[in-house]
């Protein structure tokens, strides 16, 4: 499920302020919800997957009210968790209070794109949900590479512009954004995602120092099933994970999933 909001501003804000406003006002909803959704469930299992073999310190950009937090810690990592949101930070904070490892986290708002942290200080690096707010990735990508330890591991997840469920919907945003001028009236305003294509994205990745080892499309959605059938979309979302891997998920899977590694 995407929690892409239409704002009702008339002089929208600067895109990183959009962003912090939007996940300020969905701390709560994520707290309550996030952890129930097929869709982050899948994302959860695949990327726990991919940092199974990493140990020591883990820095979670976009941690959100430290949804993952817990399995994190178990899995034995030092882990730090940073947000462009204040409120998730709060909701975080307030979660892993009397955790029984809550010594072994921290949280701080901060943004990916100007780290506040030296040169190679974590093993490992997760970020889910953050990159498609962003309108280039190659910032993003250069900070957490520099964080990294040489040899360390990075998992990131972002929406893919190049499955059914995307170029469908945005074929009908299109469609009906057309409808809307043609009859003179306002098309709402939408914060932008800026989803990926997954075969470029490696390049990206590989321009950042940053090396692919594996990689899965997960969250087989279809439109207009999901708007309309959530339920019969949540069982074929699925049935269909088992092909995570296969050589057709990125045309199926709106989600990409990729693990990395900094070249040494």
């Amino acid at each position: 499920m995407e929690y892409a909001r239409t704002h009702e501003r008339t002089a929208p804000l600067s895109a990183k302020a959009q962003v912090e406003t939007l996940f300020d006002s969905l701390a709560l909803e994520y707290l309550r919800e996030r952890e129930r959704q097929v869709s982050f469930v899948s994302q959860k299992h695949i990327a726990i997957d991919f940092l199974g073999a990493a140990k020591g310190r883990l820095l979670e950009v976009g941690c959100g009210p430290a949804v993952m937090m817990p399995e994190l810690l178990a899995m034995g990592f030092e882990a730090h968790g940073i947000d462009v949101s204040g409120e998730m930070i709060r909701r975080a904070r307030q979660r892993m209070t009397g955790h029984p490892l809550e010594k072994r986290c921290s949280f701080s708002v901060d943004d990916v794109e100007r780290l506040h942290f030296a040169g190679g200080s974590y093993d490992a690096v997760l970020c889910m949900g953050v990159l498609e707010y962003l309108p280039r990735y190659s910032r993003a990508l250069a900070e957490i590479s520099r964080v990294l330890k040489s040899g360390g591991t990075a998992v990131l997840a972002l929406p893919n512009r190049a499955s059914a469920y995307h170029v469908a919907r945005a074929a009908y945003v299109s469609l009906r954004a057309f409808e809307r001028r043609l009859r003179g009236r306002r098309n709402p305003y939408r914060l932008a995602h800026n989803r990926c294509v997954p075969w470029r994205f490696d390049r990206e990745l590989a321009a950042a120092g940053l090396r692919k080892l594996q990689s899965r499309a997960c969250n087989f959605m279809f439109f207009p099933l999901q708007e309309f059938a959530p339920r019969v979309a949540d069982s074929l979302n699925r049935a269909l994970l088992p092909f995570s891997g296969a050589w057709f998920a990125p045309l199926l899977g709106a989600q990409y999933i990729v693990k990395v590694q900094k070249a040494a």
